[in-house]
């Protein structure tokens, strides 16, 4: 009797433990954003979750699909900020939300720029020279239109239309409607990559803004968890006796070694 109250206490002792640790109700908040953040066949995966749960792997299970909300970014972005326990997963570190989260990272490095087919001829200097005589599509809220209309301002005149999703604007660019589509590389190559295609046709004409992805977390989050995470994650990256990192591999799955060039 008195060994399975022992062990009882260390279940209850050890859930309490974990509990703690992990705060109440964690849920995940993501934008569609391929390939971090993506619904397949009804069911919401990608790299940035793929990094979340490993960076989690010693402290919980993996996240079921009820705790994921994939939405827009602009509905996504403001529950993470009013659920202090969540992660909102694929976060650009920008200046004006640093002291909004805790932030485990870096996931991966990004380029914010103006995408074109490499056969245009873009001029060298400032964004708004380098892009005046081109038809241009941003897509809305995201990290890559908030860095181009913060750098041209309002008065810019440049030829630039908003559309709704990403897929838009790789359309657009693919069939010529647009010179220049302003977005982030990575889930460009992706989607190349995903539709067959030569990611050697196209090019990072004009750089806004290298950054990083993260995990934000918010700030209910136990800071040690927080340093748990960030361990897990920096291991992720340390070359194995397999001459590279899990994490190449993990990346590797998603974008085939294929990377957007100049």
């Amino acid at each position: 009797m008195r060994l399975r109250a022992l062990t009882w206490y260390g279940v209850i002792f050890g859930w309490l433990g974990v509990t703690t640790l992990l705060g109440a109700d964690p849920v995940v908040y993501a934008g569609p954003n391929p390939p971090f953040n993506f619904r397949d066949k009804g069911v919401v995966q990608g790299l940035g979750f793929d990094l979340l749960e490993a960076s989690l792997a010693t402290i919980r299970p993996r996240f079921s699909q009820e705790e994921i909300d994939l939405d827009i970014w602009n509905k996504v972005y403001n529950e993470a900020l009013a659920h202090p326990n969540s992660f909102l997963i694929s976060t650009a570190r920008l200046k004006d939300r640093e002291s909004l989260f805790q932030w485990v990272g870096p996931l991966a490095t990004v380029k914010l720029g103006a995408i074109t087919k490499r056969s245009l001829v873009v001029p060298k200097g400032n964004t708004i020279e380098a892009l005046r005589n081109l038809r241009i599509a941003t897509i809305k809220e995201t990290s890559a239109e908030q860095t181009l209309f913060k750098e041209i301002g309002t008065n810019h005149g440049l030829n630039i239309t908003r559309v709704s999703t990403p897929i838009q604007g790789y359309k657009m660019l693919e069939y010529g409607r647009i010179d220049a589509l302003v977005y982030t590389d990575v889930p460009f190559v992706y989607h190349l990559v995903s539709e067959g295609q030569d990611v050697s046709q196209y090019k990072m004409a004009h750089v806004l803004l290298n950054t990083d992805y993260y995990i934000a977390a918010g700030k209910g989050v136990p800071k040690e968890q927080i340093n748990i995470m960030q361990t897990q994650l920096n291991r992720l990256k340390e070359i194995d006796s397999k001459g590279s990192s899990m994490y190449d591999r993990i990346v590797a799955n998603y974008l085939k070694g294929s990377v957007l060039q100049p």
